[in-house]
Formats: C-alpha cells, structure tokens, sequence
C-alpha cells in the first residue's frame, strides 16, 4: 500500500523545478522586474566579498534599473521563515557591464510545467483510486460486536410496589 503523506509532500519539489528556465540574454534584452540569473567576473566578485555573503559567482535576482553600462540587481541574502511567512532580505547591488560573465533571463517552462502537473495530477488519482479499491476489499462488514463474556447477562425480578 501506498503511504499517501509522502508522496504529497514530493509533488512541489517536482512542480518547483520545472516551472521556470533561464535562456542566455544581454543588458539590451532585460527590463526592470525581470528575474535574472548573472554570473560575475572573479574580479567582480571579489569587489563584493564584503557585501554579498558566499563564494559563489553566480547571483540571481530582480532587475531595478538597467541600461548599457551597468546592471541594478536586488538580490536576496538572507532567507528566514517567520512562522508560516518565508521573509527574504535582500539588497541591491551594482555590477557594471564589465563585471558580466554570463546574464540569463528566467522564464516560465511551459512545456516541462504542464507535464509535471499531469504527472502530480495522475499520481494524486492513484493514490486515491487505490485507497477506495482497498475499502472496496476490504468488504462491508460491520465491526464484530464484543466477546461472549463481557455481554451482560439480563436477569428479570418481579417484585411488587404496594
């Protein structure tokens, strides 16, 4: 029998991942509100081992201002869940187009997001169809009444009000 709990708790991580790609794109391309994915020169990089927290060159984050020399990108930094709210905090960072290595622009994967949908969709039928086939097998019956000896036995005795 299938354990249906964590099998639900796995279908966002799968959603998750295939909802958005990143395709390469240029500072001409990309518009304020638009989320991006940039990989930094190690010169650039290194410019903001203060700031920005990590070894990672790669940043991903919101475009605030853009134009063909330079790249105003809020990033997040640090992540924290209050309660049932996830808060980001995040800062805005300046990389000049000289300090680009790569820029990518994210987009909804439509193709591989409509698929994973299906495939949670038909999962979730699964389960279901198998836990109303398992009651279905398991009969009808009504649940089997107490043992002989812990029924009570009635005795009648006739005794008169005067």
């Amino acid at each position: 029998m299938i354990r249906m709990r964590p099998l639900l708790a796995a279908i966002p991580a799968f959603l998750a991942g295939a909802c958005h790609a990143y395709a390469p794109s240029s500072l001409a391309d990309v518009r304020n509100g638009d989320k991006v994915r940039v990989l930094l020169t190690p010169d650039q990089r290194q410019e903001f081992a203060d700031p920005l927290p990590g070894t990672d060159r790669v940043l991903e984050g919101s475009v605030v201002e853009v134009d063909s020399g330079r790249l105003l990108l809020e990033v997040p930094v640090v992540t924290r869940l209050e309660g049932m709210h996830v808060e980001s905090l995040r800062q805005r960072v300046e990389i000049p187009a000289a300090g680009l290595a790569d820029l990518e622009l994210r987009s909804l994967a439509r193709g591989r997001t409509y698929s994973m949908v299906g495939i949670g969709v038909a999962v979730i039928g699964f389960v279901l169809w198998d836990q109303l086939l398992s009651d279905a097998r398991r009969g009808t019956k009504p649940p089997p009444g107490p043992p002989e000896e812990d029924r009570r036995v009635g005795i009648r005795i006739p005794f008169g009000i005067r």
